[in-house]
């Protein structure tokens, strides 16, 4: 495993199974009074871009008092928390599971580095905090394998 994957910060990309695009039915509202729910000083703020189309940006606050900036969007339903490690990112989905996926419904992930190259989303099954970031570890590990193959 690479010594980087732990400690290495990134865009985590995270959604429903691929065919269910709507699999969260996640809406603005219903994604912020969730993270209000958590924390009610939390900053959220809607905005519109000509690529983006309708977007939610936000702040989560893990455990350890970090603060990480993210995004959501309802069409396809999906969340990102940006310049995060592993182990942020854990803490971020622990949450997500718990307040906004739905019980009958998957999750998948995927870096923004994954993206770029094209890589497939991976399954993110529910556990403890340990075992999810363990998972995420892995994923950051394959993937930059994988670029460093690519880029010799």
């Amino acid at each position: 495993m690479s010594e980087d994957a732990d400690s290495f910060r990134t865009m985590f990309i995270f959604s429903p199974p691929e065919g269910t695009p709507q699999g969260w039915g996640l809406t603005f509202p219903s994604f912020a009074d969730a993270l209000r729910a958590k924390e009610p000083e939390a900053v959220v703020e809607s905005w519109s871009g000509q690529y983006t189309g309708e977007t939610l940006s936000f702040q989560f606050r893990t455990s350890s008092g970090e603060i990480n900036e993210g995004m959501m969007g309802v069409e396809p339903n999906g969340v990102a928390i940006e310049d995060c490690t592993a182990a942020e990112a854990a803490d971020f989905v622990s949450w997500l599971q718990q307040a906004i996926v739905p019980a009958d419904s998957g999750l998948m992930v995927n870096i923004r580095e994954g993206v770029e190259w094209e890589l497939p989303l991976v399954e993110l099954r529910s556990g403890t905090l340990a075992e999810l970031e363990q998972c995420l570890v892995e994923h950051v590990d394959q993937v930059l394998r994988h670029e460093e193959e690519q880029l010799g």
